[in-house]
């Protein structure tokens, strides 16, 4: 009886949660752009002020990194991280009132240092590949962008979130006709049998992993530990990893679709080694990439084993 008014609680906790949730959505459809960015840095004025938690995280992550050196300019650059990430939910609720399959390339464009990453956006020539993607420009609108220019068939994995509406609201959003989601709760089979039909995969990897999902690495010359799906992958399949991401460039819906070379790796027979090898190596990507745009990165996740944990390896921590 107890469990059953228990899952009857939740389940009204979890609707409830859900119907104020989507008075937010509404009210920034209801805005111009220029307003619900407006809108946007009075929010994360309020969230910086009273979500101490996350301010003192990224402060002392922008400082543990070393790419800012001061506290003053760590707390600029985490005021401008908490600005950024208040966008992205902006930008992912009125991208379908902005961009359309003929405007598109009014708002989006693809740009790279990279010949053999040129090549492989080719939509006259589609390649099939992984793409290693993180929390850095709008990951939720990363996707689409890359099926537009690259023309590919796209599966991308999801964690799934703790309210199972608000999770298929945005799993909603993130999917189009060419770019579909599989939970990250069945595993790798989904993104294999996608890769063998000839789809990209995209798996969001720049998060601490326990021991038993992933590897150690450095970041930032600082001991971190990586989820291994991206590697496993590379080894089994031998399609080339595109450390890939859609950065925003103003306030006028503007976003560029860039990377870093590919990644391709020839294995040494050592399983273990190998994984680790290509972990750091997507890693060192995504450490450029931050570099070049340091204040569109997550830096209130819990990324370090060095940084603000108990125990250096404690496994049961989530960001």
């Amino acid at each position: 009886m107890g469990n059953k008014k228990k899952k009857t609680e939740n389940a009204f906790l979890m609707e409830a949660e859900y119907r104020l949730f989507l008075i937010l959505p509404l009210l920034v459809r209801a805005l111009s752009l220029k307003q619900a960015y407006a809108l946007a840095n009075v929010c994360a004025w309020f969230f910086y002020l009273l979500d101490f938690k996350h301010r003192k995280r990224a402060i002392a992550h922008i400082l543990h990194s070393g790419i800012r050196t001061t506290l003053p300019e760590a707390r600029a650059l985490a005021k401008a991280n908490f600005r950024h990430m208040v966008k992205v939910f902006v930008e992912v609720v009125k991208f379908d009132q902005i961009v359309t399959p003929e405007n598109f390339r009014e708002h989006l464009r693809y740009a790279s240092d990279s010949p053999e990453l040129d090549k492989i956006m080719d939509p006259e020539h589609p390649v099939t590949a992984i793409l290693a993607s993180a929390h850095l420009g709008n990951w939720e609108l990363a996707g689409n962008i890359y099926t537009m220019f690259s023309g590919q068939n796209l599966c991308s994995i999801m964690r799934p979130l703790a309210n199972r509406k608000l999770g298929e609201y945005f799993y909603a959003h993130r999917m189009s006709r060419k770019h579909t989601t599989v939970s990250k709760e069945k595993g790798i089979r989904p993104l294999l049998a996608a890769l063998n039909r000839g789809d990209s995969i995209a798996v969001v990897s720049d998060q601490h992993a326990t021991s038993r999902e992933g590897v150690e690495i450095t970041f930032f010359g600082h001991p971190a530990r990586a989820h291994m799906t991206v590697a496993l992958l590379h080894l089994k399949t031998g399609h080339p990893i595109l450390p890939i991401l859609a950065v925003r460039e103003d306030d006028s819906y503007h976003f560029k679709l860039t990377g870093t070379a590919p990644i391709r790796y020839t294995p040494t027979g050592d399983k273990e080694h190998d994984i680790r090898e290509i972990t750091q190596l997507y890693s060192n990507a995504f450490e450029e990439l931050i570099r070049k745009y340091p204040d569109q990165w997550l830096w209130a996740h819990r990324r370090w084993l060095d940084c603000n944990r108990n125990h250096k390896h404690k496994d049961n921590e989530h960001d």
